[in-house]
């Protein structure tokens, strides 16, 4: 069965709630690029998708959570790209570079973000996606199989894969790196630079990975 075909054979009020939470997604997500954050209202947004501001916070407990959910919407998109590849360093190199295109894409929804973390906000916990919401952005049955998980648990499992040895100091240092880095490295090129990102990526995840790691 097809993706469309799994879709329309969702009830009709998932697929309702699911279109209008994408249609709140993406109507923060063209905004964003060119306007502050701060700046985008509640009402327009629910304007945006014709409905009325109790009906977006019967959706979304507040505008912060659009961050969330685009991060569980990047995680599982990113992760059915990267799972193309073997698990282990294949796998990370392909997860970082898929990331800096989504990056170089919105570049100021991924600022945002990360504002948005360093201050605590909470945006990076895993939010519910239905799978009305995965066949409908995705178009893809595979999304219905991705565990959007804590992505520190995620790139240990990969380390681990890659030759790291689970349980010590030295792949919980190489698991904070990454981390660091995947933060970091975008901010410290700046908007103007984000066309080495992708190098900037590859270079720093493979600092991290054990010497003939797979």
């Amino acid at each position: 069965m097809t993706a469309a075909d799994r879709l329309a054979a969702l009830p009709l009020r998932e697929r309702k709630r699911a279109r209008l939470r994408v249609g709140l997604w993406q109507a923060v997500r063209e905004r964003i690029e060119h306007t502050p954050f701060a700046d985008i209202s509640v009402r327009e947004l629910a304007a945006a998708q014709e409905v009325s501001e109790p009906t977006f916070f019967a959706h979304f407990s507040s505008k912060a959570d659009l961050l969330a959910y685009h991060i569980c919407m990047w995680r599982i998109g990113t992760t059915l790209v990267a799972s193309e590849a073997p698990e282990g360093a294949a796998f990370l190199r392909r997860f970082f570079d898929e990331t800096a295109t989504a990056i170089v894409a919105g570049p100021r929804m991924w600022f945002e973000i990360t504002a948005a973390v360093a201050r605590g906000g909470g945006v990076c916990l895993p939010l519910e996606i239905s799978p009305a919401e995965r066949l409908m952005v995705f178009d893809d049955v595979s999304a219905l199989d991705v565990v959007i998980t804590d992505q520190a648990d995620l790139f240990r499992r990969h380390l681990r894969a890659a030759g790291h040895l689970p349980a010590t100091p030295d792949q919980e240092a190489a698991v904070t790196g990454l981390l660091t880095g995947f933060y970091g490295v975008p901010l410290a090129l700046g908007a103007a630079r984000l066309d080495e990102l992708h190098g900037a990526y590859r270079a720093h995840v493979d600092r991290f990975l054990p010497a003939g790691g797979r």
